[in-house]
């Protein structure tokens, strides 16, 4: 099994600010589409629940709290 670990962090360490991402590179979507697609996805709770669930992946989404999903791919 690989497993592979995609990270974005700014100058200043920051991961994340919310749901929002704090910076905008340009292909960086499209990068993010090819090495997930047809992949399994370890999320947050959080992140998941922001980003949805994005067609042609598989999702473990790790959380503290109760959570269901009505996708089949969760």
């Amino acid at each position: 099994m690989k497993l592979s670990l995609m990270v974005a962090i700014s100058k200043n360490g920051v991961i994340g600010n919310g749901p929002d991402i704090p910076w905008s590179a340009k292909g960086e979507q499209l990068l993010f589409k090819a090495i997930t697609y047809n992949q399994w996805l370890l999320v947050g709770r959080k992140t998941f629940e922001s980003m949805g669930a994005l067609p042609n992946r598989k999702y473990a989404v790790v959380t503290r709290s109760s959570f269901t999903s009505d996708n089949e791919n969760v």
